[in-house]
């Protein structure tokens, strides 16, 4: 099997799996918008670097163990406080006060470092992934885009660029209309952003508990 059709498969997935605005996406705005495109593209690497890591676990078969109660009970609860934890950051900076013209850093995104550890935590915060990732290879194998390691391994690659592509979308995005914000306008995408991210972290755990 080629290669190619192995890598574009991974890319679409990357790319469609990415696409839907989740806690990963209101991070990436709220930080471009403060930080810059450096900062935005950095948690496309960090949430890249993650799914790559996801769909290989899946496809080694690691998804099966989610299949014990209390591994995946465990597993989405603490998946869910990473993310109630970044959102409540979200929140804090919300509500500070500060002059409009202050240059605001929030220790989570100050530099793109930083951004990226807070993207690896934030994405890998939900490892259920890994069973929809082993469905997705599962299916790619039947329908014979993969089956070699070459092509596994390249349909992996294209799920990272599949998932970067977006986020590097979105940042330049977000870069273009930047200065259209105000100060108070970049406290309401802290408070939207802080509120979406804990309601996907009490979604998250509900569904553990469920």
């Amino acid at each position: 099997m080629n290669i190619l059709p192995a890598w574009f498969a991974g890319l679409s997935l990357g790319f469609l799996v990415a696409l839907p605005l989740g806690p990963i996406g209101l991070l990436c705005v709220r930080s471009v918008l403060r930080d810059g495109f450096p900062t935005g593209w950095a948690i496309g690497l960090g949430a890249a670097l993650v799914d790559i890591t996801y769909a290989g676990l899946g496809l080694a078969g690691v998804g099966r163990l989610l299949d014990v109660p209390a591994l995946r009970t465990a597993l989405g609860l603490a998946g869910a406080a990473v993310l109630v934890y970044i959102g409540a950051r979200s929140l804090r900076s919300a509500f500070r006060v500060q002059a409009a013209t202050e240059d605001e850093r929030n220790p989570e995104v100050v530099r793109p470092l930083a951004a990226f550890r807070t993207a690896l935590a934030a994405t890998a915060s939900n490892p259920a992934t890994i069973g929809y990732w082993a469905a997705a290879f599962a299916a790619a194998t039947a329908a014979n885009v993969t089956g070699t390691l070459p092509a596994s391994v390249s349909m992996l690659v294209g799920v990272g660029c599949g998932t970067l592509l977006w986020f590097t979308l979105l940042s330049t995005g977000v870069v273009v209309f930047r200065r259209r914000f105000s100060a108070r306008l970049l406290k309401g995408v802290d408070l939207v952003a802080g509120i979406g991210v804990i309601l996907f972290g009490g979604f998250l755990a509900y569904q553990s508990l469920a």
